[in-house]
């Protein structure tokens, strides 16, 4: 049941690749099938030829392999420590820690194209670039360290002290370790130390368990009021979108703009258009509505994830190898077509996706 979508309006400040190299995203159980490969184990026999096929787009230049904050949330689910290394290492031959920019970063530069039409001033946020590296990047956070002692801050005299090439690369080696540390899943002993520069995976456990609760409530309401799951579970889905994701986005960026709701939002129609015009958004309200049109759907922490993953990786990556349920979901909805991303349902049918998918920066109604 699909109504005709809105135009997607694409954000001008954030920062794309050029076409020459393909964005890559891989849901975390295909990275599981690229570590079983690369392990030479029996059951990633079949995903060989994918790996290397990887290795050489990588290798060449031609396509960037990249992580999500998702990725980082869900590796800490795995309970063993061999298998989070085996995978972990994979994901850093491929990636070298590329990272898709927090979504709700994404979300606010969308906001900012909606409201353009509108404005009657200029937009105060900066670009920001859709890669950048680790951790900090794919949550949203400004990078840098700094080094505090007795004195208070010393990075300035460890610089001097140390000199330029050997402070960066001092910088640089723990950087590296950090990025290692939270994708393999910290040691007893790390833990602290990854404590005080900000890692907190309770904090994104319990987010997506509180999505995960909100969603299992509206499916106990749709089954007391089912018409909604035959009629317009968009436009449902859309204004919780509004009053729950964008509860302190659009507001702000309203005031930013010196403009009002009712100026950009008059009627359903304008409602439509401007909640399903921005891609993220688009996306994640089409997955939340086919999903909750099943009443036998049990809405779980890993949906909340997916729903995260695919509403970033699908408009702003080139290639998106998801799993069935998305997939079906995604195609069905004509994603691939609309935003020009090649929708692919198995590591099988990516050595020639990756060879003859040709990037369009700027999808076109």
């Amino acid at each position: 049941m699909l109504d005709k979508p809105p135009s997607l309006v694409w954000p001008r400040l954030l920062g794309l690749p050029s076409e020459d190299v393909k964005i890559v995203y891989l849901d975390l159980c295909h990275w599981i099938y690229l570590a079983q490969a690369s392990l030479g184990q029996p059951k990633g026999a079949k995903f060989v030829p994918s790996l290397e096929a990887c290795r050489a787009a990588r290798s060449a230049g031609t396509a960037v392999f990249v992580l999500s904050a998702i990725h980082y949330m869900e590796m800490l689910k795995i309970k063993d420590p061999a298998q989070r290394r085996s995978i972990s290492n994979v994901m850093e031959e491929l990636t070298d820690f590329a990272t898709l920019v927090y979504r709700s970063v994404v979300m606010k530069l969308e906001v900012d194209s909606m409201l353009d039409p509108y404005a009657n001033r200029t937009s105060s946020l900066p670009n920001i670039p859709l890669i950048g590296r680790g951790i900090r990047h794919a949550l949203g956070l400004r990078s840098g360290f700094k080094f505090t002692g007795p004195s208070g801050d010393e990075t300035h005299p460890l610089k001097e002290q140390m000199g330029h090439k050997g402070f960066a690369d001092f910088v640089e080696e723990i950087n590296l370790g950090l990025e290692r540390s939270v994708m393999r899943g910290p040691t007893d002993d790390e833990v602290g130390k990854l404590r005080v520069l900000g890692w907190n995976p309770e904090a994104a456990t319990e987010g997506a368990n509180t999505r995960a609760a909100a969603e299992r409530a509206l499916s106990d309401q749709l089954d007391a009021e089912d018409r909604w799951r035959r009629g317009r579970m968009r436009d449902l889905v859309a204004g919780r979108e509004l009053s729950m994701d964008f509860k302190k986005i659009l507001p702000q960026a309203l005031k930013d703009r010196d403009l009002w709701c009712g100026d950009v939002i008059s009627d359903r129609e304008s409602a439509r258009a401007f909640v399903r015009g921005m891609p993220s958004t688009c996306v994640s309200i089409e997955l939340k509505s086919a999903w909750h049109r099943n009443r036998d759907k049990k809405w779980t922490t890993n949906d909340v994830y997916d729903i995260e993953a695919m509403s970033l990786a699908v408009p702003y990556c080139d290639i998106v190898v998801t799993e069935k349920a998305c997939h079906h979901a995604l195609v069905t909805a004509d994603f691939g077509k609309r935003m020009h991303t090649a929708l692919l349902r198995t590591l099988e049918d990516l050595p020639s996706v990756l060879a003859e998918w040709k990037p369009r920066r700027a999808p076109v109604e």
